[in-house]
């Protein structure tokens, strides 16, 4: 599957995209707190994971199409969940 960045790409070039952080991101992380599911990330995480949620929307595949995130993608290594799957229906 396709990831064409159509979130970062729209706000880039509108001039509306997050400058740089001033703190050091580890990605998204990801915590089970009085049985709700936190999830974190800076602004650039955040509009990474649209960016995937926007690709998997429109991917226009067969039911199953997924992506895996984890430490080796967008997934802080310190995340007390380790691995997010998005999962099109």
């Amino acid at each position: 599957m396709y990831n064409g960045e159509l979130v970062t790409s729209f706000l880039q070039r509108e001039g509306i995209y997050p400058s740089a952080e001033p703190e050091r991101s580890d990605g998204l992380a990801l915590k089970l707190e009085y049985n709700q599911i936190l999830l974190s990330g800076t602004a650039c995480d955040l509009i990474d994971l649209a960016d995937l949620l926007v690709s998997l929307a429109l991917s226009g595949e067969v039911k199953g199409q997924h992506w895996h995130i984890d430490s080796l993608s967008l997934m802080d290594e310190a995340s007390e969940i380790s691995e997010l799957i998005l999962l099109r229906k």
